[in-house]
């Protein structure tokens, strides 16, 4: 099994935590819905590491770093890779496009530096 982690900033504050616990604690059944991909898509992830494919996950080219999506439609999570053996998530959003919103990659790398910085990684 590979390690996952989610991103905390210098504070402890994780919007992947966060969101995760709202999704955890509300009745909606929208909610309870996108939550069990969610779990489901980490599952796969602590699985399958580096081997996971399409359709669970994506590599997005062109960026600083090699970040990746994992895909519990229609959410995406940001995540990355360190050490070989362990993850990183670092953000997610509720994708309405075809196109992956760049705004929301660009927080996701704003994250990742942050991380990298502050664990001595970089």
């Amino acid at each position: 099994m590979y390690e996952i982690e989610a991103y905390e900033d210098k504070n402890g504050h994780s919007e992947i935590k966060d969101w995760l616990d709202e999704l955890n604690e509300s009745k909606q059944k929208d909610d309870q819905k996108v939550l069990k991909k969610v779990r489901y898509q980490l599952k796969v992830l602590a699985e399958l590491g580096p081997d996971i494919r399409p359709p669970h996950s994506k590599i997005l080219k062109g960026y600083k770093y090699p970040i990746m999506e994992l895909r519990p439609q229609p959410e995406r999570i940001f995540y990355a890779s360190y050490n070989g053996e362990s993850f990183v998530l670092l953000s997610h959003y509720m994708k309405k496009q075809n196109k992956t919103d760049e705004r929301q990659v660009e927080h996701a790398i704003t994250l990742l530096e942050d991380w990298l910085k502050r664990k001595g990684k970089q």
